[in-house]
């Protein structure tokens, strides 16, 4: 059952309770539960969520490297090595590195995106478009929590602006990003660098390597 309702919610991405029982029948709630427990699902509210980072598949270069050498590599990108150090100081090859990383960023991009998911399915917001190298991104706010995507949600029902202090807030944390976003070389899958940034923003090292290890297992 739990295998037929996880495939249901990937095809559904937010569903609430009463729109799965309709289809799977009742009695489903607990199964529900217990998925949010096991970190499959999430729960914002009323709103469930598949948590599609749990599938984003592992690049090849995961095939030929040591549990021990991915964790090394995980802490780097943790503590801030740029893939260009990390590679000579673990002997692995700048492309390869890089690959390393541009996964890690894409994981979290993508567990960011689906949260946000959650929030704008319950209270669908405006976007608030900021540049980084003359390039746009669209940031929303949700519970003091900021999100980033590369192009606008959609929905048919009437977004709400942000508040002022929200704006406001939107504001300072961009502010804050700019002095991080500045290489040239971000430019290039721009969003997923600022969600990295927004992520290692005020987290501990042992947190980020608890976070990233858990799902690289």
């Amino acid at each position: 059952m739990k295998n037929k309702i996880l495939k249901l919610a990937k095809r559904l991405e937010t569903f609430r309770l009463e729109e799965v029982e309709s289809i799977m029948g009742e009695g489903i709630k607990d199964i529900l539960q217990e998925l949010v427990e096991d970190g499959q699902l999430n729960l914002v509210g009323e709103i469930y969520s598949y948590k599609a980072e749990r599938n984003l598949p592992l690049p090849f270069c995961f095939k030929f490297h040591s549990q021990e050498k991915i964790e090394m590599i995980t802490k780097c990108f943790c503590a801030g090595v740029r893939s260009k150090q990390a590679s000579f100081l673990l002997d692995i090859g700048d492309a390869t590195m890089q690959n390393f990383y541009k996964h890690f960023r894409q994981m979290i991009y993508e567990r960011q995106l689906n949260a946000l998911k959650t929030h704008f399915e319950q209270k669908p917001k405006t976007a608030k478009m900021r540049r980084f190298y003359d390039i746009p991104v669209y940031f929303y706010l949700y519970g003091g929590e900021l999100f980033v995507v590369e192009k606008p949600l959609k929905t048919k029902r009437k977004k709400l602006p942000h508040t002022k202090e929200e704006s406001l807030r939107i504001k300072v944390l961009y502010s804050r990003l700019r002095h991080s976003i500045n290489h040239s070389q971000m430019k290039q899958n721009l969003a997923q660098h600022v969600a990295e940034h927004i992520w290692k923003d005020r987290k501990s090292y042992f947190n980020m390597v608890e976070f990233m290890c858990s799902r690289l297992k």
